[in-house]
């Protein structure tokens, strides 16, 4: 269903923007433009946008053998070279 007529969002690209990130209703608005036309589909999307928050979202189990017992020590880093004295380059304005 179409949430915002004037730019053509439905509640299922809300969803999706919800599940990827989106926050806010400024967040939707940044990615889809909605709110900006006419202003009915602010209640509406806002609205939406409260019952997505509110369900958490569900993740999928994650197998036993899939899950590392200890993790590697992390690795030692390699010494740099020193900077040189003096570095000269070019910026083209």
């Amino acid at each position: 269903m179409y949430l915002c007529t004037c730019k053509s969002v439905s509640d299922l690209q809300i969803r999706q923007a919800v599940e990827q990130g989106a926050r806010s209703f400024g967040d939707l608005s940044i990615r889809f433009g909605v709110g900006i036309e006419c202003g009915k589909c602010i209640d509406g999307i806002n609205a939406l946008l409260q019952e997505c928050l509110s369900v958490p979202a569900a993740l999928p189990p994650v197998p036993a053998e899939t899950v590392p017992q200890s993790l590697p020590a992390p690795a030692k880093p390699t010494p740099k070279e020193p900077a040189p004295a003096h570095a000269w380059f070019a910026i083209d304005l």
